[in-house]
């Protein structure tokens, strides 16, 4: 169990470190492109189409992340009444509900994909299916991340849901 942990985390800290690099050359080439255009009056469009394509990328990529760290939404307010043991079955409820969400979303992204992909775009020329594709890639790792979640909900001792109540207390 713990040769499975260590491999989870390692895992974990590379899809953490590809959307922190994405980030990164998104933020450099955002002021590379604004301090080109105010100043020297220089614009490339494909440039300024990548940067749409790195900004999709890690918006995308993020949904699984949000997941694995629990940064998604929740309001907490009803849930922190409840008993532990039923915190865990509406958290599982919960990442079940994420899980059909996310579904329909690779579904959906990737039939849209499909359809629209064949144009190409107008800044890199490059066929839209690389930049549609990032929907239902980044769906699919984000529908991994809820079922790693929701196997570690089912799986973890009912203490694991006091946590916020003694926290609060």
């Amino acid at each position: 169990m713990n040769k499975l942990k260590k491999i989870g985390s390692t895992i974990e800290k590379a899809y953490t470190a590809v959307g922190a690099a994405a980030m990164g050359l998104l933020a450099f080439l955002v002021i590379f492109t604004v301090i080109m255009r105010y100043c020297f009056s220089l614009s490339w469009k494909s440039v300024s189409e990548f940067n749409v394509m790195l900004f999709t990328f890690t918006t995308f990529w993020g949904f699984g992340l949000n997941v694995l760290k629990g940064e998604h939404v929740s309001v907490t307010i009803l849930y922190d009444k409840f008993p532990p043991a039923v915190k865990r079955w509406i958290t599982v409820l919960n990442y079940v509900i994420m899980l059909v969400v996310d579904i329909l979303f690779v579904k959906y992204g990737w039939d849209y994909t499909v359809k629209m992909g064949k144009q190409l775009s107008m800044g890199m020329e490059i066929p839209m299916k690389y930049m549609y594709g990032v929907m239902p890639v980044c769906g699919v790792i984000c529908g991994l991340c809820i079922a790693v979640k929701l196997v570690l909900t089912i799986a973890a001792p009912a203490s694991d849901f006091a946590v916020a109540d003694a926290e609060e207390k």
